[in-house]
């Protein structure tokens, strides 16, 4: 049967007649035929390419994941080369397509279950490389599958379908394993995977939206402009970042070659810091603010002698309703039963006393120095005070009474001029103050990237050019273990990690050495228990650890220890409106105010830089800024010296886990000394050694040296005087002018596996 004239042509856009015209006849004209508009809306074909996208199907005889018409199929394969051998191949190759997006996907997964590999702490610090390895394989199928998604000619329907499948699957494989810690590490994981896959993923697709709505030609110029824009200025910043990797306070920096004649070591790796390309807070801006949320509704004092008083602003409040406060437990008596990691925070709120309160109370309880105020749900207050404890005092006074009795009995002390100056002025020249400064996983470029207002501080403490307090930074500080277990006993204990028996932390030779001693960490952990097994309280005169063992900063359900809570975790660590570091600093200073007369030892530790974006040591710039800036303001820079230090740097995040850039940094952690007027003054060969020691390579073994010749008060009275001991009272620590500035990682005690420097 003849179709008719004027009935619909299969072929859109002309008409023609139904029977061919006799030979001699002129042509009929062509006209465009009307163009069926609901036709055309389901067709897109973009400028760049002639693929044609479809949202939905009429015709039976179209397989729902292609094209409309075969014609259509012949324009795809030619503009992408393949032969125009009709429907049959189009659907091939979109088969082709497809089952490739599947393998790939499937690739994902597998990659992604090996990186998911562990065992304890030797295992994960032999495999990280094939971890990495395998993590990296998981981003680069994905990505490459979600690409085809895009360029593959295929219904609305069917790529959404295909997406929403893989996004079951990282669900999946995120309930898999959602472990926080070596043995199953699959947060972690998925926290890197997410940090490089979202973005590079993100810019693929933003690229294929600019094809798709720009001519070939523009959105090729567009791309050579960006690409080349980019590598120029990427490679101006890390030639910059490259540059300044090594600088340090005060125009110091990292020196090569050699030093007197004698060549220094030289960090190993292709030493590009491609971290430093990224902006701060880049690595965790989805994890919310970097403040605290203020905490209103509430006023609370707890005074110097003892009165607590709450005032609550929101409600009123009735009998039976009242407000209350905690006690917190003083942990300074504990046994090690009573302080591991996983219990201790259930310890602290069993033995937290819970009172109401009424009217204003005194809080006076033996060894308390901490209370939480509370007025209702969220509107709580923690409340810190140090006593001047006379006991204290009196351990000192008697500790000192010994010593000089001792040395009166054995000859030690000779100069006639100094026997009948009082004994606190001839301990002050003989004895400074101390503060170590503890930062957790903080490499010393680090320092630099996140701390830049501390790090102007700092700077400016030095007035060595006006005979003030002196800044001395080391550039070759190395590691010598993977994690804090190692390294922080060769500081504390100058002992190997777990060493059997248990050997005396260094607060032990200040505690019996005649300083008041205290410190503070804010993690709900107590060094000694975790990593010697064995209390060592009984060594500190204060301490605090109770608050940083509360709920909301340290969950009593649950992993403590996860990304999003706790003192692990990549957002701030908040606990009432404050960030918890700030509870550390304050508890600082009212030590430093309680005894400015007498010879001291003071240890904080901070745990913001042990976290995987690297992000979170940003919150304490501000604050840690201050807290120096204080301690000139009030004079504690006349008389301590001050080390500023980190035991190792991030192992953990994208910069270590990919980059031989973090791997160095990994073993260079951040140490500074500020070392006081009146003891360069009267010891002028300390200056001499620090400044040597710059350069140097140094480990955890000189700094404890060094706390140990501090807290033995080894040095000569009567100031500097080497004729007659050649200065072994130096030997082995950071003041040693003869330390071997070339040494080499095994002199240096550095296991081989480790060294970074050679």
């Amino acid at each position: 049967m003849e179709r008719s004239r004027n009935s619909p042509s299969p072929s859109i856009g002309s008409t023609r007649p139904s029977t061919p015209p006799t030979p001699g006849t002129p042509l009929p004209s062509y006209s465009p035929a009307p163009v069926d508009q609901s036709t055309t809306q389901r067709r897109h074909k973009s400028p760049s390419s002639d693929h044609t996208h479809l949202d939905d199907y009429d015709d039976q005889d179209n397989h729902p994941l292609l094209p409309l018409s075969s014609q259509d199929d012949k324009s795809i394969f030619k503009q992408q080369t393949y032969s125009d051998s009709g429907p049959s191949h189009t659907h091939n190759y979109i088969y082709i397509r497809i089952l490739g997006i599947i393998i790939l996907v499937s690739l994902f997964s597998w990659f992604y279950l090996e990186a998911l590999a562990g065992g304890d702490i030797e295992w994960v610090k032999d495999n990280l490389s094939m971890l990495g390895f395998n993590l990296t394989l998981s981003v680069v199928c994905l990505t490459t599958a979600l690409t085809l998604i895009t360029l593959t000619p295929m219904s609305r329907t069917f790529a959404t379908g295909l997406v929403a499948g893989i996004l079951v699957i990282i669900y999946s494989l995120k309930r898999w394993d959602d472990g926080e810690s070596f043995e199953a590490h699959g947060a972690y994981n998925m926290l890197v995977f997410l940090v490089v896959a979202i973005p590079l993923n993100t810019l693929i697709q933003s690229i294929l939206a600019c094809q798709q709505r720009m001519q070939p030609n523009k959105f090729k110029r567009f791309m050579m402009t960006n690409v080349t824009v980019t590598v120029i200025v990427t490679t101006m910043m890390l030639i910059y970042y490259n540059g300044i990797w090594g600088r340090g306070a005060l125009g110091a920096q990292l020196q090569h070659g050699s030093q007197g004649g004698v060549p220094l070591c030289e960090w190993q790796g292709l030493n590009i810091p491609f971290v430093d390309l990224l902006p701060n807070h880049i690595q965790n801006f989805w994890a919310a603010s970097s403040t605290c949320p203020t905490v209103s509704g509430i006023e609370a004092e707890w005074s110097y002698d003892g009165v607590l008083t709450i005032h609550c602003l929101n409600k009123e409040f009735t009998a039976g309703n009242s407000p209350r406060y905690d006690i917190l437990p003083d942990t300074k008596s504990w046994g090690p039963e009573d302080k591991i990691m996983h219990t201790y925070n259930h310890k602290i709120d069993e033995r937290t006393i819970r009172k109401e309160y009424t009217e204003p109370v005194v809080v006076d309880d033996a060894g308390v120095e901490s209370v939480v105020a509370h007025c209702e749900e969220g509107v709580s207050k923690v409340l810190i005070r140090v006593l001047r404890e006379d006991s204290v005092l009196e351990r000192v006074r008697n500790l000192n009474k010994a010593r000089k009795e001792l040395e009166e009995t054995t000859g030690m002390v000779q100069d006639d001029d100094t026997q009948e100056q009082g004994d606190s002025e001839k301990s002050s020249d003989r004895k400074p103050n101390v503060l170590v400064l503890f930062m957790d996983a903080v490499a010393r470029r680090q320092f630099y990237r996140k701390l830049a207002k501390t790090s102007a501080t700092v700077a400016h403490l030095d007035k060595s050019q006006e005979g003030g307090p002196q800044l001395h930074e080391f550039f070759r500080y190395h590691a010598v273990g993977f994690n804090t277990n190692a390294n922080s006993a060769a500081i504390y204990t100058n002992a190997s990690d777990r060493e059997r028996p248990a050997v005396p932390p260094i607060w032990k030779d200040f505690y019996e050495g005649g300083y008041i001693t205290t410190r503070v960490e804010d993690n709900c952990e107590d060094w000694s228990t975790q990593y010697t097994g064995s209390a060592s309280s009984q060594y500190f005169d204060h301490e605090l650890q109770a608050p940083f063992c509360l709920p909301p900063y340290y969950p009593l359900v649950g992993n403590p220890f996860g990304n999003f809570d706790g003192p692990y975790s990549i957002v701030r660590r908040c606990l009432h409106g404050t960030n918890v570091h700030n509870y550390a600093f304050e508890y600082m200073n009212q030590f430093r105010q309680r005894y400015p007369d007498q010879h001291w030892f003071q240890m904080g530790s901070l745990i913001e830089g042990h976290e995987g974006t690297g992000e979170v040591l940003l919150t304490i710039d501000d604050d840690l800024s201050k807290f120096f800036e204080g301690m000139e303001k009030d004079g504690t820079l006349e008389n301590t010296i001050i080390f500023t230090m980190a035991d190792h740097g991030l192992h953990m995040g994208i910069n270590f886990m990919f980059t031989p850039s973090g791997r160095i940094e990994h073993m260079n952690p951040y140490l500074s000394v500020i070392l006081p007027p009146l003891l360069s003054k009267k010891y002028p060969s300390l200056a001499r050694g620090l400044q040597h020691n710059q350069q140097s390579l140094v480990t955890g073994w000189e700094i404890h040296a060094t706390l140990k010749m501090l807290a033995r008060g080894v040095m000569p009275a009567g100031g500097d005087d080497d004729e007659m001991d050649g200065g072994e009272w130096r030997r082995g620590t950071l003041f040693d002018e003869d330390l071997n500035p070339g040494r080499t990682c095994e002199e240096a005690r550095i296991p081989e596996e480790f060294c970074k420097c050679r």
